[in-house]
C-alpha cells in the first residue's frame, strides 16, 4: 500500500530523510521528479526532444520517477482518438519493449519507475472545452474529460499513476478575494471527493492533496481546514502538494513563507507521515526548502533550459576551500562535479547555478556526467555545428533533438546531484545541511540570505541553531517579526486578476475611440501572460528587434480572450486583469478570434502598406494565418520555423527575418 514515512530527521531545522512507498518501488526523499512528457504525439516515437530524453532517463540509475502533467497532450494537438489509444493501457506498458526512436539509436530501456501525475488543473481551468458534465449543466466534448474529480481521477488511473495530485483550482497572484476563496473551497471539496472515490480501490495510488496560497496565513488556513474536514475519512493520504508557485519561484522569501505555513498547520502526530511536495521548484533553492521541511520537488526547467541550448553549471565547494568559476582563466581545477573553477585564497564560495550556452562552453569543460561523456564521444564541435545548422535532419547522424536531449540530460544530473548532496548532508546529521545553506547565504547566492533570515522570524529553534554556529547575521533582528510576517513580496504588479472575464468584456470593433493613426506597418503579435503585454519577454524580444522602425509600426496584440488589442489599450482593466491561454482544442474560441481579426482587417487593413504577423506557437500562428487567408492579405513570419513552439519566437534568425522585412518595406521609400 502506498505511504509516506519519515526515516530520519536532522538535528537542525525541519530537514528529514523519508520514503514514498509505491507499488512500483520506493522514492527516497528529498526527491526530484523531472517533468517528462510521455505523450508527445500518437506513438512512443513522437515528441522530438522528449522522445530522446525519455530514452536517457529510463536507463539512468539516478532517475527515481517522473512527473507527468495529465493534460499535457494538449500541447501536441492530439486527437481524441489518439488519446484514447494512450488511455487503453498504462503508460508503463507503452514504454516497454518499444522500438528505438531512430534506427541508429540503441533500444531504449523500459519505463519501470514510479509515475507522479498532476491533475492538469491550470490547463483545464484556462479552457472553454473542459467544463462541467452535461448532467451538471455543461456541454459534451470529444475528449469526454470534464473538470471534476471523477473525470480527472479516471484519467490519472488510466495513465497508471503511482502517485497523484488531486484536482486543483490554481490561484494566480492577486486574484480577487471572492474568487480566491471560492477556488480554495473548490480544491478542498475536490480533494475530499477524490479520497472518497479511492476508498474502494484495491491498490490505490499515493495521494498528494493539491493546495494553493501566496502567503503564510492562506496556506496555513488551507492545510488546517482540509485536515479538519477529513478527520472521518478512512482513506489516508500521503501529503500535500503546493501549487501556483511558478510565478513565485524566483522569490525565495515567499516560498519560505508558504513552506512554513504548510508545515506549521500539520499537527505533531501527523508530521512524520505526511510529505510536502512543491510543484515547479528545483535547483538552487531546494537545499533551503528541504531544510525547512519540503520533501520533494518537480520541474521542467532542466529541459526548458536545454531548449535554449543552456548547460546548467552547479558549483560546489568540494574540498572546503573557497572556489569561484572563471572560464577565462589559464589555471583551472575541475571539481568533483565537472565544474570549471579557479581556486584562490580570496574567492567567494560560489554555488551560483550559472548557465553556459552551447557556444559558450569553456574549452576545458570537464563535466563527467553521462550526458557530457556521450557528448564528448560525439564531439562538442559536432554538437555546435548541428545546433547552428538549419539543415541537420540527416537520418543517419545525430539531429538537433539528440543534442537538445543530451543537454537536458546533463541538466537533470545537475539537479539530481543537488538532491543527492542534500540527502547525504541530512544523513550526516548534526546540522550539516544548515551549514551548507548558511554558507550559501553568507556568500550571496541568490536571495538565500534574506530568505533564511525570514525563516527565523517564525522558527525560534532555527534562529538559535544559527546563532550557535556563529551565523548571527542570518537571524532576523528582534522586533522585525511582525513586519516580516505581513510583508509578503509577491513579484507581480498591483493589478487585481479575475478569472470570470468573457470575450464580451472587450471588443475593439464595438469601440468608437480607436483610430490606427498613420503607421505604415500593422504588426500582429500573440498575447502574453505578463501584463501589460509590452512588459513580457516575448514582446520585448520583438520590440528590441524592431526598435529602429517603431515610429512606423502599429503593434496589435492577438488576445486569446478578446482578439485584436492595439498597444494603446494594453493597460485598461479588462486587458490587465484577465488570465486565459488559447489552446489548440478551443475551436469555438479560435473561430471567434479569427472572425474578430478578419473584421479588424476589413475595417482598417487598407490603411497600412504592410500587414505582418510574427507568431511561432502553433495555436496563435494558426488563427493569424486563417485571418490572413480570409482577408486575402498579410505575411506570417517566420515563414518556415523549425518548430511551431514558443521557443522559436526568440531564435535570432527568426527575429532577423522580421527586421529584414521591415527594412525592405520601410527603408527604401516613404509614404506619399
Amino acid at each position: 500500500m502506498a505511504s509516506f514515512e519519515t526515516d530520519f530527521s536532522d538535528d537542525a531545522g525541519n530537514a528529514r530523510r523519508g520514503t514514498i512507498h509505491t507499488a512500483r518501488g520506493d522514492v527516497e526523499t528529498p526527491a526530484f521528479f523531472p517533468v517528462v512528457n510521455f505523450i508527445g504525439g500518437p506513438t512512443v516515437r513522437s515528441g522530438g526532444i522528449w522522445s530522446r530524453l525519455r530514452n536517457h532517463l529510463f536507463g539512468e540509475p539516478e532517475f527515481q520517477g517522473a512527473m507527468f502533467q495529465a493534460m499535457s497532450f494538449l500541447d501536441f494537438n492530439l486527437t481524441p482518438e489518439a488519446l484514447e489509444g494512450w488511455r487503453n493501457r498504462p503508460l508503463h506498458g507503452h514504454f516497454t519493449d518499444h522500438d528505438p526512436v531512430k534506427p541508429h539509436h540503441d533500444q531504449p530501456d523500459d519505463f519501470t519507475k514510479p509515475l507522479f501525475v498532476d491533475s492538469g488543473g491550470f490547463k483545464l481551468l484556462n479552457s472553454d472545452t473542459f467544463g462541467n458534465r452535461p448532467d451538471e449543466g455543461g456541454d459534451e466534448n470529444d475528449w469526454s474529460i470534464y473538470t471534476n474529480p471523477e473525470s480527472i481521477l479516471d484519467l490519472q488511473l488510466d495513465y497508471g499513476a503511482d502517485i497523484i495530485a488531486t484536482l486543483d483550482y490554481p490561484i494566480p497572484p492577486n486574484l480577487n478575494e471572492d474568487e480566491k476563496t471560492q477556488r480554495m473551497e473548490d480544491s478542498i471539496d475536490s480533494a475530499i471527493r477524490c479520497l472518497e472515490l479511492l476508498e474502494d480501490e484495491e491498490d490505490p495510488p499515493a495521494v498528494y492533496v493539491a493546495i494553493h496560497g501566496h502567503d503564510y496565513e492562506t496556506i496555513n488556513w488551507y492545510v488546517g481546514t482540509f485536515l479538519d474536514r477529513t478527520e472521518g475519512l478512512d482513506k489516508s493520504f500521503e501529503g500535500f502538494a503546493i501549487g501556483s508557485l511558478v510565478p513565485l519561484r524566483t522569490n525565495v522569501k515567499t516560498l519560505v513563507d508558504i513552506v512554513q505555513g504548510a508545515k506549521d498547520a500539520i499537527p505533531d502526530d501527523r508530521i512524520d507521515d505526511l510529505g510536502l511536495h512543491l510543484f515547479g521548484v528545483s535547483g538552487k533553492f531546494t537545499a533551503l526548502l528541504a531544510l525547512l521541511g519540503a520533501d520533494s520537488f518537480d520541474s521542467s526547467s532542466y529541459v526548458r533550459a536545454a531548449q535554449f541550448q543552456k548547460f546548467i553549471n552547479r558549483e560546489l565547494d568540494v574540498s572546503g576551500d573557497a572556489i569561484v568559476r572563471d572560464p577565462n582563466s589559464d589555471d583551472h581545477d575541475l571539481g568533483e562535479f565537472g565544474v570549471d573553477v579557479q581556486r584562490t585564497n580570496t574567492a567567494r564560495w560560489a554555488a551560483d547555478w550559472s548557465k553556459f550556452t552551447a557556444d559558450e562552453l569553456p574549452d576545458d569543460w570537464g563535466c563527467r556526467c553521462p550526458a557530457c561523456q556521450k557528448l564528448g564521444d560525439i564531439g562538442f564541435d559536432e554538437m555546435r555545428s548541428t545546433l547552428f545548422n538549419s539543415d541537420s535532419y540527416d537520418q543517419d547522424d545525430p539531429m538537433k533533438s539528440d543534442f537538445y536531449a543530451l543537454i537536458g540530460y546533463h541538466n537533470f544530473h545537475i539537479y539530481q546531484d543537488e538532491m543527492n548532496h542534500v540527502r547525504k548532508l541530512i544523513e550526516g546529521g548534526d546540522g550539516e545541511l544548515l551549514d551548507y545553506v548558511a554558507r550559501m547565504a553568507r556568500n550571496g547566492v541568490s536571495d538565500i540570505d534574506d530568505a533564511l533570515k525570514r525563516a527565523t522570524v517564525r522558527d525560534d529553534d532555527l534562529a538559535r541553531q544559527l546563532r550557535e554556529r556563529g551565523y548571527n547575521r542570518m537571524v532576523a533582528e528582534s522586533g522585525d517579526g511582525d513586519q516580516q510576517r505581513l510583508d509578503v513580496d509577491i513579484p507581480v504588479d498591483g493589478r487585481k486578476i479575475s478569472l470570470e472575464h468573457t470575450p464580451d468584456d472587450f471588443n475593439l470593433l464595438e469601440r468608437d475611440d480607436y483610430e490606427p493613426g498613420s503607421k505604415r506597418v500593422l504588426l500582429l503579435v500573440p498575447c502574453s501572460q505578463t501584463k501589460p503585454y509590452s512588459n513580457s519577454r516575448t514582446h520585448r524580444a520583438v520590440s528590441d528587434a524592431t526598435a529602429e522602425w517603431n515610429d512606423d509600426v502599429h503593434k496589435v496584440t492577438v488576445s486569446g480572450m478578446y482578439g485584436p488589442v492595439p498597444h494603446e489599450y494594453e493597460r485598461i482593466s479588462p486587458i490587465m486583469s484577465y488570465e486565459y491561454v488559447l489552446t489548440g482544442v478551443e475551436e469555438d474560441r479560435q473561430r471567434l478570434i479569427v472572425d474578430r481579426l478578419v473584421n479588424y482587417l476589413e475595417r482598417y487593413g487598407s490603411e497600412f502598406d504592410t500587414i505582418v504577423g510574427y507568431a511561432t506557437s502553433k495555436t496563435y500562428r494558426t488563427v493569424i494565418e486563417r485571418a490572413f487567408e480570409k482577408y486575402g492579405a498579410g505575411t506570417i513570419l517566420p515563414r518556415d520555423p523549425e518548430m511551431r513552439t514558443l521557443t522559436e519566437h526568440f531564435r535570432t534568425t527568426n527575429l532577423q527575418e522580421l527586421t529584414e522585412l521591415l527594412e525592405r518595406e520601410l527603408s527604401s521609400s516613404t509614404r506619399q
